[in-house]
Parts: C-alpha cells; structure tokens; sequence
C-alpha cells in the first residue's frame, strides 16, 4: 500500500520538476530515484512472504534507526543564524506545528491506550 502511494508522488514531482525547471547542459534525471526503486523492490519482496521473521522484524528497528539518523542529518544541517534571518513568524510556526503534533500524538495514545 505504501508503494501504490509513494511511487507516484515521487514520479509526479519529478516530471513537475523537469516541466518547470530550466535545462541544464547535464543529463536528465532519471524519472524514479534509485532508492524509490529499491523501496519498491523491498516492499515487494517483504510482501512475498519469503523472508524469515527474523528478517521482517530487524528490518523495522533498522528502518526506524535509519529514520532517526535522517531526522538527525537534516537538524545537523540547520544553523539557528538562518533561523534569525527569516523572522520571528515562520520559527513560532514551527514551534506551534512541533507541540500541535506531540500534543495530538499524546492524546491518541491516551485515547486508544
């Protein structure tokens, strides 16, 4: 079911990008990222029922570390100097999104707990 969903957003916002960007001098990318492709392959092959349990479920710890670790990279990335530059709007924004979604989780939990 992911698949179905992730495969074509990936695929339209790739042609949205080649329709609306400028044409470079190098080569075009290609229309799915190879890591959309293996995602693909993976889930497929998960959904087989071939691999052992074993497999299944360190998969899912190591997906869920591998999340982490991207979240991390992406905050790494951040310098709170050009959270200055864009103004006090956008970062209350992002604060507000930040504790409206752990307050929705903490109330889910609480709900379905």
């Amino acid at each position: 079911m992911r698949v179905a969903m992730l495969l074509p957003v990936i695929m339209f916002a790739v042609m949205f990008m080649r329709a609306t960007g400028k044409a470079g001098d190098g080569p075009r990318p290609p229309l799915l990222p190879w890591f959309a492709v293996a995602f693909a392959a993976l889930v497929a092959l998960n959904s087989t029922g071939w691999l052992p349990r074993a497999v299944t479920a360190t998969g899912s710890d190591v997906s869920g570390w591998f999340l982490v670790a991207a979240i991390a990279g992406i905050g790494m990335k951040t310098q709170l100097r050009e959270l200055i530059t864009v103004g006090l709007k956008p970062v209350v924004l992002m604060v507000g999104e930040t504790v409206f979604i752990a307050l929705l989780v903490l109330a889910l939990l609480r709900f379905f707990a």
